[in-house]
């Protein structure tokens, strides 16, 4: 399978610092297929002084979805059941801010996105092993099947999702970080062209193009931050399961407030 973009244009101009939304659904196939988001991303970018921080919001987040949900809150994960733009509001109202563009991806695209890049360079804090891999501490160079592992597994891990979440972070660090090398931003155009079906985005491709030109000619350095929101477990009645309790993390307000002034120091 090849990755095409579909484009869904912003009407709005480059909005640039600013924050996108990075949600990640759980299935394979077609990035049309609407599920739940379990991956959920908000990386914070500015420019002025080459800074990006990502920010993971675990999927078990228990909170209200905008415009569904009424005042019952649901998981985060499942407001991705209503469409991006409703993941995206969710975050938003949690942590007021303004998301501007999102780009959603699939089990499918991690593959394929791991893959065009040729691979990438993982360091890993820790020895570990999923079904199908084991990973040791130190580099390793990931394929895409191997990220792919990587950034689902959370059963070897005592802190479950937390350390899910943590994974995703560097392994979309690493993503960028490749992506930013200049013989792959030379060749960007044409690999966007060559991946298809895979990735959703608002942003036009004039707009991407804008960004990689600037990155060509500025050569900048950038630095790469993460954090993670944080909560307490709980077993709770959510809007999308109708009566039947599920496994649910409520939201730790100093977390919360942590990551607004995180974001917000990022972009001044």
């Amino acid at each position: 399978m090849v990755w095409r973009f579909r484009w869904k244009q912003n009407p709005r101009s480059l909005r640039i610092p600013g924050n996108l939304y990075i949600s990640g659904i759980d299935v394979n196939g077609p990035i049309s297929t609407t599920s739940r988001s379990d991956v959920n991303i908000i990386a914070s970018v500015n420019p002025r002084n080459h800074r990006i921080l990502l920010t993971s919001t675990p999927r078990d987040y228990y909170v209200t979805i905008p415009r569904v949900s009424g005042e019952q809150r649901d998981k985060l994960t499942h407001a991705g059941i209503y469409g991006v733009d409703k993941s995206m509001e969710t975050l938003e109202n949690l942590y007021g801010i303004d998301i501007s563009y999102y780009v959603k991806v699939n089990f499918t695209s991690v593959v394929e996105i791991v893959d065009a890049l040729g691979g990438v360079d993982v360091d890993f804090p820790y020895e570990f092993s999923t079904a199908k891999y084991h990973f040791n501490q130190g580099i390793n160079h990931l394929d895409g099947d191997m990220a792919l592992a990587f950034a689902i597994e959370r059963h070897s891990f005592t802190s479950g999702d937390n350390q899910r979440g943590k994974n995703q972070e560097i392994l979309l660090t690493a993503l960028i970080q490749k992506a930013m090398s200049p013989a792959i931003l030379k060749n960007m155009g044409s690999l966007i062209d060559t991946l298809s079906s895979s990735v959703e985005t608002n942003m036009s491709r004039e707009q991407m193009t804008a960004l990689i030109s600037r990155q060509l000619a500025e050569g900048s350095q950038w630095t790469i931050e993460s954090t993670a929101a944080v909560g307490a477990g709980d077993t709770q009645a959510c809007y999308s399961s109708g009566s039947q309790p599920l496994y649910v993390m409520w939201p730790n307000e100093d977390s919360v407030e942590n990551i607004k002034e995180k974001i917000e120091e990022v972009m001044k």
